[in-house]
């Protein structure tokens, strides 16, 4: 068993207000706020490289909203 699953396995066994206490502790750690800029950036990075081979095409807000509105349909109401 990894490192990860055995975090996940005590994490599950928890209570729900220490889970929550352990999901915020991560949520604001500075190094959980690295890994995420670093992933911003590269995407960002990417993003840039694509336009500057012409791999753009305009952004199409209607189509947007009707694959949205497809996509509420389909999901099973609770």
């Amino acid at each position: 068993m990894s490192t990860v699953e055995e975090i996940k396995a005590a994490a599950a066994s928890l209570k729900p207000e220490e889970r929550f206490a352990l999901y915020q502790w991560l949520y604001d750690s500075e190094e959980l706020r690295r890994l995420r800029l670093a992933e911003l950036k590269r995407d960002i990075a990417i993003g840039i490289e694509e336009a500057d081979r012409g791999e753009v095409a305009p952004l199409d807000i209607e189509a947007i909203k009707a694959e949205g509105r497809r996509r509420l349909e389909v999901k099973p109401k609770t």
